[in-house]
């Protein structure tokens, strides 16, 4: 009986052994997967964090990364400032809704919008008479001005301008029952134009005639209309658009005249300038800047 009690305690202690040899086993082999798979984890989790790095260190060395695009950028999350002379349709004006709030419209007003708002920015518009655009950008109570100010020699002395984006076309504008087809024709005739333009220059180059500046060109043709004067100097398109809603009232476009053009005038030393002037340049390099003019001029006004 002793030796049949031995004989099982030995089996049992073996089994016993090798039960527990076993489990220690089973829980190696586990814990040696579990740890290979952290250590795949952690390998993997390390690739995509150094593939992320040197993208993002790609990125930064081709100048792509966006936030510092947004950084270098003035325009970025900035309200701008810009003057515009809202009696100038159809390159500046105002509709006012039902409600009594104005929005700004025109060529102008498109094309700056575009620009600034391209570069992250955004446009508070001013409206002033076109006389005081220059002493408000000067006086820092403006940013830039809205354009359809020609870069002369003068107003270089204090301001810089942008490329130029259009040349227009003057006009003379009469009374229906008269005829002036060109300048030759005013002579010794009352002559109305726009206060502080280019207007002026032109009314005061016809022979023996009498000037009177008008702030506005619908001011203007009203002084045609009501017979205080012979005829106004105006742009042609803004006067195409006034004679839809004036009967009686006549035009004569006259021809392109180089130093009468639109740019965007800037302070100097503009934050704003560069900025703005390349992202003038790449509308016009690209047929988006005629887009905006064609959309509100007839092609007769757009000339290259």
């Amino acid at each position: 009986m002793k030796k049949i009690a031995l004989l099982l305690c030995a089996v049992l202690t073996a089994g016993a052994l090798t039960a527990c040899s076993g489990g220690a086993d089973a829980t190696t082999a586990a814990a040696q997967a579990a740890t290979q798979e952290a250590a795949d984890k952690g390998g993997a989790g390390k690739d995509a964090a150094d593939t992320a790095a040197a993208g993002a260190e790609d990125k930064s060395e081709a100048g792509e990364n966006p936030a510092d695009t947004a950084a270098g950028n003035p325009f970025s999350g900035k309200t701008v400032k810009v003057g515009c002379s809202a009696t100038f349709v159809p390159f500046e004006s105002i509709e006012m809704a039902a409600d009594g709030s104005k929005t700004y419209v025109g060529m102008n007003i498109d094309i700056v919008k575009a620009a600034v708002e391209k570069n992250g920015g955004q446009v508070e518009f001013v409206d002033m008479p076109f006389k005081s655009l220059m002493a408000a950008i000067q006086a820092g109570q403006i940013d830039f001005c809205s354009g359809g100010m020609a870069p002369t020699a003068e107003r270089e002395k204090t301001l810089d301008f942008s490329e130029i984006f259009f040349y227009p076309r003057n006009a003379i504008v009469y009374r229906a029952e008269d005829n002036y087809p060109d300048l030759d024709f005013l002579k010794g005739k009352k002559i109305a134009y726009v206060f502080g333009t280019n207007y002026q220059q032109v009314a005061e180059s016809v022979e023996g005639a009498e000037t009177v500046g008008i702030q506005g060109s619908p001011a203007c043709i009203e002084e045609v209309k009501s017979k205080r004067a012979d005829a106004c100097i105006v742009d042609g398109a803004g006067a195409t658009e006034f004679l839809k809603n004036n009967e009686g009232l006549k035009l004569s476009l006259m021809d392109k005249v180089d130093d009468d053009c639109f740019a965007i005038g800037f302070p100097k030393e503009s934050p704003y300038y560069e900025t703005f002037n390349n992202t003038l340049k790449e509308m016009m390099e690209n047929g988006e800047l005629d887009e905006i003019i064609a959309s509100h001029l007839s092609e007769q006004f757009i000339l290259d």
